[in-house]
This record gives structure tokens, C-alpha cells and sequence, in this order.
């Protein structure tokens, strides 16, 4: 396998096609955004993370990657890699849209002995029911047979500088058992770890007691290892289930934090309390919501599959309302906030910080920002915006901007830069009344002491 096309440069397929051209293959990058492609012709990155852009650039001195909006571009290739964004809709359904875009795409261009592989997040089906389908259709080929389709999820922490597409292990299933052995021969040449299977997972998996005291030694996985798993139905579910669990404790402590309010506990010093217990212990923390492109979205992807197959997950569904529900419980603190000094939340001047999910990111899908600003909007607030990672949405050009004339602040993303600012300021110089922690990045008694209202979530 010498050439490969990467469909869809963002999140998850740039740092793959970067990888891929970094490690010798010839790569196509399909992308539909002209302005994205100029821009990585010219080995520049569209997405604002130091590793992303350091991998870019090594895969752009290969001379072996060539972003295009071409389909043309797609003939020849021996593996087709599918990282196109699978949202949710207004209603919370799957939009399953772009992916049978980019699977009719490339069905035309396939020949025998080809591998196709969907990268995006799926509901357990997707692969066998939808994609399999249009494949067969454009190609007139029958998959497991003539042509192999594989399932491989992803698994892009944006930000992270540890784990990384490099390192990062992997699961693989397929429609056939060469099919599984073609993908993981893929990966592995890409991540260079151990091929595994999914019961030799499990033994390793398991801790090893000693006989000699009552300490046990944790096994783990490799790095880049490349997991195969028995059918393919099984590897859409792990990248569902996975965030599935972590949405649910989320959810949990953003019901432990309203117990905390209404108890006058502080949940970050419990939590961090409920830490030192060296086993069964996450730690997972409240705030103003949940956002990314994973734990917002991959519960609503399993919920819908668990619900045609005729059974409602209810604490799915309760998990997915309780996080839902976290920016407005956050806005009810800020207007009982206002209210003990005497201002409504109508014509008060209101500065968001953060429209990123989450910190040190330029990723806005899916962010708790959006529901937060809108809930303001129609309680006719005025409304500043600032976030350092996306300034498209900034309506200010800086922290003090956004903070002078403001009566009030809400945090929503915990970015490093502005945080670390806020920490060395008096708030009171700038007339701030409020501050409202989304994150709890901020300590209580710091914001308090200069006459200012702090409320975090769930903390005193």
C-alpha cells in the first residue's frame, strides 16, 4: 500500500493525512473548503494546536501530501480514510449527511483490493447497514470480498499534548477477518505499537496480584497499539460507549454540584477529597456544560441506535438533559448573583470568556458558549465576547476590554492565558460585581476579598 486519501482535513483527518505522509505514504487529503486547502498547500494549519501544526509541518517537507478539493485526486488510492464530521442535529438526532457524501464520493474510485476505513463517529450499524450499501452501489464490488471495509474510531484529544496521533491506541473491526488484518497492518505501520486482539486486551487489562502483600501491579496497553476487535459493530460502539460513560459522570457530578449548593458544601474540595482514594475513582468535575465533538454528541449517536432496535436508555437520556441543562442553571447563579447588588440581568453588561468547549483549543463545536450566550440574548443583557483561541467570535480584542464597563463576567472555558491574568487582577478596580466560574478555575476567597461575588458551580 504506497497511496492513500484522507476525506475531510479537520480535527481528526489532518493530523492522520499528516501522519501518513510523515511515515511514507502518498497522500491525498480531499477537503471542500478552498480557503483550507490554499492554506495547507502552503503547510500552514487551519487549526490552532502546536502539535497539529508541528506534524503539518513535517508531513509538508515530505513533499508527500497533497490537500486538493478535487475527487479527481481520489483515483489510484489503495485505502480511502473517512474523517468527516458526524454531528447531531437541532433536535439531537445523528446527521449522518456528510458521511454518505463522502462514501458516494469515493465509490466510484474504488477497485478490488481496496480499503476503505470510516474514521468518524457512528452509531453500531452505520458501517454494515448505510455505508456498506453505497459502496457496493458506486463500485460494483462486493465488500469483504473484493473491496474491505473497516471501522476505526477516533480518538483526537485536541490540545493534548501527550497523547497524540502518534501514540494514541487504537481499535479496528471489519466486515471480514482480513478485512480487520489489512486495517490493523494499516495502523500499525503508521503508529508503530503492538497488533493486538481483543481478548489478549482483556488479560492485560487485568490487574496482577501479587501473593507476596495486598499491592497489585496495573497492566496497561501500549502505546500505539492497534486493538482488533471481533465484528465491526463492535468498534463503532467503543468510541460511543466510551464518551457515553464519561457524559453520564459528568452529568453525576453536575448533580453532585447542585447538592453542594443547596448542602453549602464545596464540591471541588469534596472531589479532590474523594481523590485521595488510590482505586474506583475518576475524578470528574462540574461546570457550566459539556461541548466537543464527543461526549456532546456520541450518547445521542447510541441513544438513537438503542432506540431503534426499541429500547430508551434513560440514563443516557437523563445524563444527555442534566448536562444539557448546566448553562442555564449557570445563568439562574448569575441572576440571583445580580440581584444581591441590585442589578437585573436586562441592560447589564455581561462578559463571556471562553467560546472553545474546552481549554487551550480553537474548537468551538458542541460548546456550552453557545447556549449561554443565547439564554443572555433573550434576557437582554449586553454582551461582550472574548476568547483568546477563537477570535472570530470575540467582540473585544483583549481580557481588559472585555472587562471594562462590564458588570458581571461568566466564565465558560478555562483558557491558560487569560485565567492566569484574571488570577493577578483586582477585579473591583474594573467594577466588576459578579463572577460567575463555569470551571472552577478561580479560588473563592481570592475574588471575595476585593468586594466581588463569586459564585463557581457547586462551590461556596
Amino acid at each position: 500500500m504506497k497511496k492513500i486519501a484522507v476525506i475531510g482535513l479537520g480535527y481528526v483527518g489532518l493530523p492522520l493525512a499528516s501522519l501518513c505522509a510523515k511515515k511514507g505514504y502518498e497522500v491525498i487529503g480531499l477537503e471542500r473548503n478552498t480557503e483550507v486547502v490554499a492554506l495547507l498547500k502552503s503547510g500552514k494549519s487551519h487549526i490552532q494546536d502546536q502539535v497539529v501544526e508541528q506534524l503539518l509541518l513535517e508531513a509538508h517537507a515530505t513533499s508527500r501530501f497533497y490537500p486538493t478539493a478535487e475527487l479527481s485526486g481520489l483515483s489510484d488510492c489503495e485505502a480511502y480514510l473517512i474523517c468527516v464530521p458526524t454531528p447531531v442535529d437541532g433536535n439531537f438526532d445523528p446527521d449522518l449527511t456528510p458521511l454518505l457524501d463522502a462514501a458516494r464520493d469515493i465509490s466510484s474510485y474504488l477497485k478490488k483490493g481496496d480499503l476503505v476505513v470510516v474514521e468518524s463517529t457512528v452509531f453500531p450499524g452505520t458501517c454494515e447497514d448505510i455505508v456498506l450499501p453505497i459502496l457496493e452501489e458506486g463500485s460494483d464490488l462486493k465488500v469483504g470480498e473484493d473491496i474491505h471495509l473497516a471501522h476505526c474510531p477516533e480518538r483526537v484529544n485536541p490540545g493534548d499534548a501527550f497523547w497524540t496521533s502518534e501514540n494514541i491506541p487504537r481499535v479496528v473491526g471489519a466486515t471480514s477477518q482480513q478485512g480487520v488484518r489489512i486495517a490493523a497492518k494499516f495502523y500499525n505501520s503508521i503508529l508503530g505499537g503492538k497488533i493486538l486482539d481483543v481478548s489478549a486486551v482483556r488479560e492485560s487489562l487485568r490487574p496482577k496480584f501479587k501473593l507476596t502483600d495486598d499491592d497489585y501491579e496495573e497492566s496497561h496497553i501500549p502505546l500505539g497499539s492497534v486493538t482488533m476487535m471481533r465484528s465491526i459493530r463492535d468498534a463503532e460502539a467503543v468510541k460511543a460507549m466510551e464518551n457515553t460513560v464519561r457524559d453520564v459522570n459528568i452529568a453525576f457530578v453536575n448533580e453532585l454540584a447542585k447538592i453542594s449548593d443547596v448542602l453549602d458544601l464545596d464540591v471541588v474540595d469534596v472531589i479532590d477529597g474523594m481523590s485521595t482514594k488510590p482505586f474506583g475513582k475518576g475524578p470528574f468535575f462540574p461546570g457550566v456544560g459539556v461541548g466537543g465533538h464527543c461526549i456532546a454528541v456520541d450518547p445521542e449517536w447510541l441513544k438513537a441506535a438503542s432506540v431503534k432496535a426499541g429500547y430508551m436508555p434513560e440514563l443516557i437520556q437523563l445524563s444527555r438533559s442534566t448536562n444539557n441543562g448546566m448553562p442555564a442553571y449557570t445563568i439562574n447563579l448569575l441572576q440571583d448573583a445580580l440581584n444581591d447588588c441590585g442589578y437585573p440581568i436586562k441592560g447589564t453588561t455581561i462578559a463571556i470568556l471562553g467560546v472553545a468547549y474546552k481549554k487551550n483549543v480553537d474548537d468551538g463545536r458542541e460548546s456550552p458558549y453557545f447556549a449561554v450566550h443565547k439564554l443572555l440574548q433573550n434576557k437582554g443583557a449586553k454582551i461582550r465576547v472574548y476568547d483568546s483561541w477563537i477570535k472570530s467570535k470575540s467582540t473585544v480584542d483583549s481580557l481588559v476590554q472585555a472587562l471594562q464597563g462590564a458588570q458581571a463576567v461568566v466564565i465558560v472555558t478555562d483558557h491558560e492565558d487569560y485565567i492566569s491574568q484574571m488570577k493577578e487582577m483586582n477585579l473591583a478596580q474594573y467594577d466588576i460585581k459578579v463572577v460567575i466560574d463555569g470551571r472552577n478555575c478561580l479560588e473563592s476567597q481570592d475574588i471575595s476579598s476585593h468586594g466581588v461575588i463569586y459564585r463557581g458551580i457547586g462551590r461556596r
